[in-house]
């Protein structure tokens, strides 16, 4: 439909390219096997399957996350924890994002990120809909390919075409719903136009898809070539959040008891299939050991193979490769970004990932709750003492080792001499992070409006002050001394490729311990408390935390205080996976839901107390400002005061727990005594330097605006409520919420 699906990318459907039998490591390579002949594509199962590794490979997510700007693919929609735009509007990290909470621009039909229309055909959510359209038509009309053989094609086609339209409809409610493949030239052309159908209509849509692909696919391949690819648990789980959102606040105003009943059901049927699938909480019982060293094993033992029980607990995964790009075939080689993202600087790395002040002190202490509520004292600048297992695999900070495997590369080489310091750390095996900072005068020392001083062991230029930070994100991180099997190929040059760029790690997109959070969200709003608890246990359980005082877990007597309980889980079990944002906009925390009865009086939050962030027991996120944690040296000089005083660098296998003036290990005694003597703590601003520069979103925001070009490019479309229609030249009277199209 030129209106929704342009004529440019249809015609490409046309090119004639021949068909080659389909490769077994698609999911490693995930080449782009968008060019084919259209007539051939449906002659047998091996056409149809590479036709279908088209969509897995535009629309699985990718590591280096992105803000899904209209100027990417949609595979780049996903956050999956990089300091993206999405990420920028929660509490994970600091820096105004452009898209969602700058106070200095309100978003306009002009300036709002294109999620909707996306002028790039490749990229076009409604392109990679007509592929899925074209796929499900092509294999069910072919008489080349089996009846039994067509199930599992239909089943993962229908599956991503319900992937994208959730990917939508979570950002704008209802939205066009194109069922079938349009032709934009001829008789049909007049029916192109499609306007935006009611979001129950659109969830109606994607539940059915859902199900049919959970009826197709299997709970697991069995051919072994074929792991990533969609599986019933995997249908099953989307449809489980697709429903979840659906009966949060931002859908559910009045909080209708039936949204969460089905939410429960869906999400209880996936954990089934899951189970059925091999899919699990892997380390369910030893992930605590040596604060949490298996459960950060999660990411690398993806497939199973090195857990108990062969149990895995990636449920929606995107593989990678440390393969070359070959000429003429662009695309085989397929990194994941993440482990040179987070890296520090002098290792080669991408500079590191700074988290916020903020999310370092909210994390559990080891009994297992909140600083502001524990029985354990909270030392904030010795924050590392008495934590939640998580905690040491999440963040690095000073006096930490951080392996890493150089391989053939002598860190010493030239290319590397203004970057790694050889001379301390001749081999990666025997890296620490000391990311302390010192000061030369008293005014950079104690600013929190910048972080400017000098850092230690080239963790910064020596001519930028402000290039470094004292506390890293270290999540997911393919640590040597936890990782036997080197998964990326480190390289020596300083130019791209370089570093820990060539990863083969696998990108979890969604994992088990995410399905059952969903779970436990799900049966807490439908009253199902006892459930809701157990799923919580289980997941406090495998990181070390016993019956004793339950878990650690809060009290889940009455609703509201279980759903608390889920959503505190949640920032720390996810936390650097990209799903806070979503969470967020559910729940409506960045106000708490008020002002909503301005936009429109019928969207005013009647249930949940009439504010969420009441409800829940947090701060609403506008009005805050972010900050990073700045540990400094409390003498001033030129040169740095502690090199020379360092004590052993923590493994973080020891025992971190201290009290009553006892340590449990003499390593973290020494290295607590350090912090005590040489440094201090600061958290500077990492929302820029104006202390008036304070978080905003705006109560529009929480269903976007369709951006000019749509509304240019298909007049007959209606505007969201809230924000102005071009065409009309008045307010939008497309409403998210209501049941009802307006006229």
């Amino acid at each position: 439909m030129k209106n929704i699906y342009r004529i440019g990318y249809a015609a490409m459907l046309t090119a004639v390219v021949g068909i080659t039998a389909c490769s077994d490591k698609f999911l490693e390579e995930k080449r782009n096997y968008g060019n084919f002949n259209a007539a051939d594509s449906y002659g047998s199962a091996a056409a149809a399957t590479e036709r279908l590794n088209n969509i897995y490979f535009w629309l699985l997510p990718v590591s280096s996350g992105g803000s899904g700007n209209g100027t990417n693919a949609p595979n780049d929609w996903t956050s999956v924890g990089n300091a993206d735009d999405w990420a920028k509007s929660t509490l994970e990290y600091g820096g105004i994002s452009t898209m969602w909470v700058n106070p200095q621009e309100e978003l306009t039909y002009d300036n709002v990120y294109d999620h909707f229309f996306v002028a790039n055909d490749t990229y076009s959510p409604w392109g990679h809909i007509r592929n899925c359209n074209d796929i499900i038509e092509g294999v069910q009309n072919s008489t080349g390919i089996g009846e039994e053989e067509k199930k599992p094609l239909l089943g993962q086609a229908y599956f991503f075409r319900a992937y994208m339209y959730y990917s939508l409809v979570k950002l704008y409610g209802g939205v066009p719903i194109i069922d079938h493949v349009q032709d934009p030239i001829g008789s049909q052309a007049n029916s192109l136009i499609v306007q935006r159908q009611t979001t129950k209509d659109c969830i109606d849509f994607i539940c059915s898809d859902l199900d049919k692909a959970v009826s197709m696919l299997p709970t697991q391949w069995a051919d072994g070539t074929d792991f990533g690819r969609v599986t019933s648990g995997l249908a099953q789980a989307l449809k489980g959040y697709v429903l979840l959102f659906y009966a949060s606040p931002l859908f559910n105003r009045e909080d209708a008891d039936a949204r969460w009943q089905a939410a429960y059901e869906a999400n209880k049927k996936a954990l089934e299939l899951l189970n059925a699938g091999g899919v699990n909480l892997a380390y369910a019982t030893t992930g605590g050991d040596q604060n949490a060293k298996n459960w950060n094993r999660i990411w690398t033992t993806y497939d199973g193979s090195e857990v108990n029980g062969n149990i895995r607990e990636g449920v929606f995964v995107t593989l990678h490769n440390t393969n070359d790009n070959v000429s003429g075939q662009p695309d085989f080689g397929k990194w994941n970004r993440w482990e040179h993202a987070i890296r520090p600087r002098n290792m080669n790395g991408g500079g590191g990932l700074t988290p916020t002040s903020e999310m370092v002190d909210l994390f559990p202490m080891a009994d297992g709750k909140t600083p502001s509520e524990s029985s354990i004292h909270y030392d904030k600048k010795k924050f590392w003492l008495n934590r939640d297992p998580r905690f040491y695999r999440t963040f690095a900070f000073p006096g930490t080792e951080w392996q890493f495997d150089e391989g053939a590369v002598n860190l010493a080489d030239e290319a590397l001499s203004s970057i790694v310091p050889a001379d301390l750390y001749s081999t990666g095996r025997k890296f620490q992070l000391w990311s302390y900072q010192w000061t030369d005068n008293a005014t950079d020392q104690t600013s929190i409006t910048t972080s400017s001083g000098y850092w230690p062991d080239m963790l910064s230029a020596s001519s930028d002050k402000a290039g470094g930070h004292s506390v890293y994100v270290r999540k997911r991180t393919l640590d040597a001394n936890l990782t036997p099997s080197t998964l990326y190929t480190f390289l020596v040059s300083n130019s791209n490729p370089k570093g820990f760029m060539k990863c083969a790690a696998p990108l979890l997109t969604v994992r088990y311990a995410e399905v059952l959070l969903n779970f436990a969200e799900a049966a807490a709003g439908a009253k199902h408390l006892d459930e809701a608890e157990s799923a919580l246990q289980k997941i406090r359980a495998r990181v070390g935390y016993t019956s004793a005082n339950n878990y650690g877990l809060a009290s889940m007597g009455t609703r509201q205080e279980a759903l608390k309980a889920v959503f505190y889980e949640r920032q720390v079990e996810l936390a650097y996976e990209g799903k806070l944002f979503d969470t967020m906009r559910r729940w409506m925390l960045f106000d708490g839901g008020v002002g909503q009865a301005d936009i429109k009086p019928s969207w005013a939050l009647k249930g949940f107390d009439g504010n969420t962030c009441t409800y829940l027991g947090v701060a609403p996120l506008n009005g805050k400002k972010r900050h990073s944690i700045v540990l400094y040296c409390k003498t001033v000089q030129a040169t740095d005061p502690a090199f020379a005083n360092r004590p052993t660098a923590l493994t973080l296998d020891e025992d971190m727990s201290y009290s009553d003036g006892i340590y449990a290990d003499s390593k973290v005694a020494a290295m607590a005594n350090f912090y005590d003597t040489y440094l201090e703590r600061k958290d500077v601003n990492a929302d820029g330097n104006d202390d008036a520069v304070t978080i905003k979103y705006y109560p529009k925001y929480y269903f976007l605006g369709l951006k000019r070009n749509a509304m240019q490019n298909n007049v007959t479309l209606h505007q969201t409520v809230g924000w102005h229609d071009l065409g009309r030249n008045a307010d939008g009277k497309f409403d998210p919420l209501s049941d009802t199209l307006p006229e």
